[in-house]
């Protein structure tokens, strides 16, 4: 079986939430590491309707009921 062959389960995701700062991902981060639970965090970056040239960085994350596996490629 090659690496491409593989297939991980997917941790079963409990909630998703969206966070527009960096303090309330945190919060959900430390407490998630307290119960022992998985967590998935993505970044995007969204654009104001009335000033096109005003950006901000939000955050989607997902509350998973295990921790991920995690392999290292070489």
């Amino acid at each position: 079986m090659t690496t491409d062959e593989v297939v991980l389960d997917e941790p079963t995701e409990i909630y998703t939430a969206y966070f527009h700062t960096v303090q309330e991902l945190t919060e959900a981060l430390t407490a998630a590491d307290t119960l022992g639970l998985g967590v998935r965090v993505e970044s995007y970056t969204v654009t104001a309707e009335d000033d096109p040239d005003s950006q901000t960085t939000e955050f989607k994350f997902t509350l998973l009921a295990e921790q991920p596996e995690h392999s290292e490629e070489a």
